[in-house]
């Protein structure tokens, strides 16, 4: 407790703090009480890093003592095995007391200097700036304490968010006006319908929110599943959720840090367009790529523009974007001025500077600060957003970083993680503006109970609910292996399903078969499926199957499907459909309810949409008839929602445009009828 209480004390606590411990008279200079009750006052919140097995009591004695809230460092409940028991006792015991935590670093309030974490977390100003919220404290250690003049307002590590949670701390930190962005560090989503509220109340306020979700990989699941014991979720439906809220997504601490400065540092972006200048070769071509590939728009200067600079350039340097000012670098500021002024006078909404700042000790900087502050002046004019990076992801020296700062620049570190940083600004923007176009409803999330005892449907009986949804399916009769009814009834060619309600990957069992031209054939391919899985599959006691029509006029193949995720909600997935969907990996993912534009946006993200829309000469695809049908599925699944498990469409055939699109396999869960 003593790091806890001298970081407390630095950072200009000025409130009372009391110390209990049994064991000890004083601690860090303060006198130690006994127990809870010996206290002189109810403290208006209390820090826990006790032994896990006096955890459970001492929160209880908190609670009845009238504290209003508890942070709890110990470790060892639901993050362990066989603790989920013991961090369910933690909450009983706490009553109406909030208890953030267990297996929490500490929170800090640097704008008002109450800090109580377990350690040093750094030291910020009381101008307030970025809220970092965390399940754990190695990374709000490094947002804290990084020398990239990133200014902290809060610094909230949540650890197993047993009763306290993301979109709570969120809620109230969205209160206060000193907080310019939030930075979340996710390993887990207790609460998606809370999230999405909180998410919503920042983007009507306007506040940007950058996360990082963690466990997006196997192993990055098994070392949450010991860190925070949060449920790492699936990382499609996690991504699926921050585009919904306007979340701007990275992946690495170094890029969020980069990209908040950059939020924080400069007016909002209004697009992609970027006049990119360096003073070397290969900065242009290596920031190019990088620009590029963060989806940069890099225009050509115009013929006008063009002219004006070769005023100012030297005479072996050609005007284009990304421009090489070259020597011109060490001109006097009046000609760099002017050379900015020329390059900055078309129609951009971002100005970037690429260059490698000396070292401190090292070259003399003033050069580089001359250039910079030309360039600065040139963009401030203009009202453009811009940033300097340097290439290296070193942080800038303190002296230079604050000139730039104080130009109005932001100063970025490393040619990666900078050009991501401008990119996400403009991602922002993209974002913002999406949200400001749709109403609470489309942003918000219902909250969805648990469902038990599931039971799949065999594919007949999915597809009748699909038909009764609205959604297309090819005419069918069910027979046995000695039934024949209603075969002639069918327009041949036909294919042979059988039916199980357990049967899966049909092809891979030999329990389908395709092209069969007359009602014998279908007949006789019955018989011999069914002794091949009477041999092959003995368990699935199979003793129906569906005869259907074969669609033959299909333009394209589509996968929907919609599953229930937990604490997040349904989570639909569109792809090119077919036998190779799972290789290609070519869907996209929201969450219902979503509009119909937000399907259709879906859709046409999909790589291999093109094939849909008269790619090299095809015939158009009934994109509308597809959509109708997504539609009628996810009112469906809504409808259902207390019953609702998961059903897949493989492949959702689309006709011809006005010719709709059909059913042709599903699979189908759903709870069993109280």
């Amino acid at each position: 407790m003593v790091p806890a209480i001298e970081y407390c004390r630095a950072l200009g606590f000025g409130g009372r703090i009391h110390v209990v411990n049994p064991r000890r008279s004083e601690l860090s200079g303060l006198p130690c009480f006994p127990t809870v009750a010996s206290l002189p006052e109810a403290p208006d919140m209390a820090y826990l890093a006790v032994p896990r097995e006096y955890v459970i009591d001492l929160v209880r004695e908190l609670s009845q003592f009238g504290v209003a809230g508890a942070v709890c460092n110990t470790s060892g409940f639901s993050e362990m095995q066989g603790g989920q028991r013991s961090q369910l006792d933690l909450v009983e015991a706490a009553g109406n007391m909030p208890v953030i935590g267990p297996n929490s670093p500490g929170v800090a309030n640097f704008a008002d200097r109450s800090v109580f974490m377990m350690d040093q977390f750094g030291d910020h100003g009381t101008d307030g700036g970025v809220a970092v919220v965390s399940n754990g404290g190695a990374y709000l250690s490094d947002m804290g304490c990084s020398d990239r003049a990133l200014p902290l307002a809060y610094s909230v590590g949540l650890g197993n968010q047993a009763m306290i949670t993301v979109a709570d701390i969120m809620d109230v930190v969205l209160d206060d006006d000193r907080v310019r962005a939030i930075n979340l560090y996710i390993e887990g989503i207790a609460d998606a319908a809370a999230l999405a509220a909180a998410g919503l109340k920042a983007a009507r306020k306007g506040i940007p929110v950058i996360v990082i979700k963690g466990g997006r990989t196997s192993a990055g699941r098994r070392a949450t599943q010991s860190h925070t014991a949060s449920l790492a979720g699936d990382e499609v439906v996690a991504s699926a959720l921050f585009l919904r809220l306007g979340f701007v997504e990275v992946r690495t601490p170094t890029e969020a840090l980069e990209t908040l400065k950059m939020l924080l540092s400069t007016p909002r972006t209004t697009g992609r367009r970027t006049a990119f200048v360096t003073s070397s070769g290969s900065y242009a071509v290596l920031g190019s790529d990088v620009a590029e590939a963060n989806g940069l728009d890099l225009p050509a200067p115009s013929p006008g523009t063009s002219v004006e600079l070769q005023k100012h350039l030297p005479p072996f340097v050609h005007p284009t974007n990304p421009l090489d000012i070259s020597s011109a670098h060490n001109a006097e500021f009046g000609l760099q001025l002017n050379l900015y002024r020329a390059y900055l006078s078309d129609d951009r909404d971002m100005a970037v500077q690429v260059m490698c700042f000396p070292p401190v000790d090292g070259s003399d900087p003033e050069s580089w600060m001359t250039t910079t502050k030309a360039f600065a002046q040139a963009a401030s004019e203009r009202r453009m957003p811009a940033a300097f990076i340097n290439t290296l992801p070193e942080p800038l020296p303190k002296a230079a970083r604050d000139q730039i700062l104080a130009f109005g620049v932001a100063p970025l570190s490393g040619i990666e993680d900078g050009f991501r940083a401008v990119a996400n600004a403009a991602r922002f923007s993209e974002l913002a503006n999406d949200l400001a176009k749709r109403p609470d409803e489309e942003v918000l999330l219902p909250r969805y109970g648990d469902v038990r005892g599931e039971g799949a449907l065999d594919e007949a009986t999915a597809k009748a609910e699909l038909n009764k949804a609205g959604i297309s399916v090819p005419r069918g009769v069910i027979v046995g292996v000695d039934e024949t009814a209603h075969l002639d009834q069918l327009v041949f060619p036909v294919v042979v399903k059988a039916l199980g309600a357990d049967l899966t990957h049909k092809s891979e069992l030999g329990a389908v078969a395709l092209r069969l031209g007359t009602p014998d054939d279908a007949l006789q391919t019955v018989r011999e499926m069914a002794e091949k899985l009477r041999r092959s599959a003995p368990e699935l006691s199979i003793q129906s199957f569906l005869v259907e029509e074969m669609v033959k006029d299909g333009v394209g193949e589509l996968l929907v499907g919609i599953r229930r995720v937990d604490a997040v909600g349904l989570a639909l997935t569109i792809g090119i459909g077919g036998t190779e969907a799972e290789l290609l990996r070519d869907t996209a993912t929201v969450l219902l309810p979503g509009s119909r534009s937000t399907i259709v946006a879906a859709l046409r993200s999909l790589k291999l949409f093109p094939l849909l829309d008269g790619w090299r000469g095809r015939p158009k695809a009934d994109v509308e008839g597809a959509i109708d049908a997504i539609e009628n599925l996810a009112r469906f699944a809504i409808r259902h929602k207390d019953r609702f498990v998961e059903v897949e469409i493989n492949p959702l055939i689309v006709r011809q445009q006005g010719q709709g699109a059909v059913a042709v396999d599903a699979v189908m869960r759903l709870t069993r009828q109280q």
